[in-house]
Parts: structure tokens; C-alpha cells; sequence
């Protein structure tokens, strides 16, 4: 049912093959860095105080967290200064060895 809606659309569907989900890398990665440091830094007694938690962690992690791929900005600092020049600075992205391992092994 689900594939012959995405048929008549003229989508496809985003998934690798069973058991590779690399497509939720990126996504995975940050809610295992909310998971990691977002317990440490509240209290989280019920459901109203998670979401709240999530929330305040997302704009500290976006306008406070310093990150090393940055050279110690933060996300918004990157973001202001890439709108304010015309040639924005690149930041590299380091190399993934999983991913890298992954598409040796499944790419043609």
C-alpha cells in the first residue's frame, strides 16, 4: 500500500538496504549528543519537562555550544557570519570512516 502511494506520486523512497540505515546518520548522531549531555544539564521529572528540556538543549546546543568543527564557534555564530559575507568560510567536514566503510562495501 505504502509503495504503490509513493509509486503514484513519482517518489522514492529513502532507505538503504536492510540493515544499513545510513540514511539517519546525521539525525542519530545529534539525539545521541541530546542523549549524552542533555541528562546531565536538567532535571527531567515528567513529560511537560522533557519536552522543555529538548527545546532549551536544541537553542544551547545552535547558540552556546561551542563545536571543534567550528574552531570553537557556535552553530548560530557560523550561520551570522556565513550571511554577512559574501565568500562564507568552509568548514570541512571530516571524514566518516563508517560511512566510507559502508559504501566500499555497498556501492558499486
Amino acid at each position: 500500500m505504502f509503495k504503490k502511494k509513493l509509486v503514484k506520486q513519482e517518489m522514492r523512497q529513502s532507505i538503504s538496504r536492510v540493515g544499513h540505515c545510513i540514511d539517519n546518520g546525521p539525525t542519530e548522531g545529534f539525539w545521541g549528543i541530546i542523549k549524552a549531555e542533555m541528562y546531565q544539564m536538567y532535571e527531567i521529572t515528567d513529560e511537560s519537562s522533557l519536552r522543555f528540556t529538548i527545546k532549551d538543549y536544541i537553542r544551547f546546543y545552535s547558540e552556546e555550544r561551542p563545536q571543534d568543527r567550528y574552531c570553537c564557534k557556535t552553530p548560530l555564530e557560523v550561520r551570522q557570519e556565513a550571511l554577512k559575507s559574501d565568500i562564507p568560510v568552509e568548514y570541512p567536514i571530516p571524514e566518516n570512516k563508517r560511512i566510507k566503510k559502508y559504501k566500499e562495501k555497498w556501492c558499486a
